[in-house]
């Protein structure tokens, strides 16, 4: 059985004081499976562009679980008994859901150009995990470690579960390439702009990620190399096939989190983790300490106040696992706003880090600044 909660809280950008919270995430049960997914969108329309996804990936994901499980079946595969689908099976599913998902975007109302949405999901089935991920959100897994630490580290270990898509990845960034694009940060492609600007972002304390370029021009400037939409990047290489990855639960497996950018741009898996796992009587508590959390150190990041900051969307999914002689309680919560919880357990004291690069806009989000 499974406990588990949500909770999206939309970003700040002092230029654009009515920007909608672009991150979306998403719940599915029946008796016998679970999926979970976040959804960050970005661009003029990534709201959209996540709401579609969020609204349709799960329903061509369960089609093609049943068309594979009706395939099965006709062909008298399962002799009667109750029938399991193989890791294939599944893997081609949820391959399937994500392309045709892109496709059917591109053909809807929502203009995907400059617009799309990244895609972190897990599908829980017959005691394993199956990972599908599209761009940079994250899921990573909470297990017992292996021994009892006695240097004051945690007890539960962080291990990912999935691999950010952006161009710092040498993989991904020559599949562009070989769809000719240019691997080039903001400041490489426009070095002029860069050193005439007079706003915050010429500073040394931004991060300048590499981007994906058109060979003769200044667009997309994606700084992921998959995405759901974003049909211009798509010429170069920014794709909707998913990384895939199948694991059994086992007995040592506590939890899971997905979470966006906005959360992992300035807490590492640990951390996470271990607010997890310090709230884990109170799934809704802990989803709400990773965001306060992950809020404060925007905050220090940019070393400001609230009126002055320029964060990013935080969206979190925690699932716990609920293994037999397991004490905590079975329920399911979710919930989409902050509620002010009180601090009933202590949770993990923040841990010292060098102050982060602010990291600029993933894509860029207006024709002008594309130069176009």
């Amino acid at each position: 059985s499974l406990r588990y909660a949500a909770l999206t809280h939309r970003g700040r950008d002092p230029d654009f004081p009515t920007k909608p919270n672009q991150d979306r995430f998403g719940h599915h049960r029946n008796p016998h499976s679970a999926f979970f997914a976040v959804y960050d969108g970005h661009g003029p329309h990534g709201e959209k562009c996540s709401d579609f996804v969020r609204g349709r990936l799960p329903q061509l994901l369960k089609t093609n679980l049943q068309n594979w499980k009706d395939r099965r079946n006709n062909n008298g595969s399962n002799n009667g008994e109750e029938f399991f689908l193989s890791v294939d099976d599944i893997h081609d599913s949820l391959h399937d859901a994500h392309i045709d998902c892109n496709d059917e975007l591109r053909r809807s109302e929502i203009d995907d150009r400059h617009s799309g949405t990244t895609s972190v999901g897990v599908y829980l089935h017959d005691d394993r995990m199956t990972v599908a991920n599209v761009g940079d959100s994250r899921i990573v897994l909470g297990t017992l470690a292996s021994s009892s630490p006695s240097d004051g580290r945690s007890s539960i270990q962080a291990i990912p579960l999935s691999k950010d898509h952006t161009p710092y990845r040498q993989d991904e960034a020559s599949r562009c390439v070989s769809s000719g694009a240019r691997i080039l940060s903001f400041g490489q492609i426009d070095p002029a702009a860069k050193d005439d600007t007079e706003d915050d972002d010429d500073d040394d304390d931004v991060e300048d990620p590499p981007r994906v370029w058109a060979r003769d021009g200044k667009y997309p400037g994606t700084a992921f190399t998959r995405s759901i939409g974003d049909s211009v990047a798509e010429r170069f290489g920014v794709c909707a096939e998913p990384e895939m990855l199948t694991l059994p639960v086992s007995t040592d497996e506590r939890l899971l989190v997905l979470a966006s950018d906005g959360v992992f741009d300035v807490l590492s898996n640990q951390a996470v983790v271990d607010l997890c796992y310090a709230y884990r009587s109170d799934p809704v508590r802990a989803a709400e300490a990773i965001v306060e959390r992950s809020h404060e150190e925007w905050l220090l990041n940019d070393d400001c106040c609230e009126d002055d900051a320029n964060y990013d969307d935080m969206t979190v999914v925690i699932v716990y696992f609920h293994h037999k002689g397991f004490n905590d309680e079975d329920h399911n919560i979710t919930t989409e706003t902050t509620n002010g919880g009180g601090e009933d357990v202590k949770a993990p004291p923040r841990q010292p880090r060098p102050k982060g690069k602010r990291v600029r806009q993933k894509t860029l989000q207006n024709l002008e600044e594309m130069g176009q």
